[in-house]
């Protein structure tokens, strides 16, 4: 393999990776009230147990930002921070943990 071929081939595998850094799985706050799951292909479904309460919403994932963004009112949007692999952290301190992939 040349070496152009295999900088091509390492190429291709980033932008692979980099198409791939999208969010999935379940996560609750640590009270129960809330669970964000993350789905493939940019939707988020935001439920509520106490009230039994479903919203679809849509997200977008920058480095360690994700931006969930409120179907009814433009512009309004929610950042939670990505502090690791199981762990979203939100406005006023709450915390949502991976329960599910």
């Amino acid at each position: 393999m040349t070496l152009r071929a295999k900088a091509m081939a390492v190429s291709a595998a980033l932008l692979l990776c980099a198409c791939g850094s999208g969010l999935t799985g379940t996560y609750e706050d640590a009270m129960g009230l809330t669970q964000l799951r993350f789905e493939r292909g940019g939707v988020v479904v935001q439920s509520s147990g106490l009230g039994g309460v479903e919203r679809q919403l849509r997200y977008e994932v920058e480095g360690d930002r994700i931006r969930m963004r409120h179907p009814d009112v433009e512009g309004a949007a929610l950042v939670l921070t990505r502090v690791d692999a199981d762990t979203l952290s939100g406005p006023l301190g709450v915390t949502y943990t991976r329960v599910a992939d």
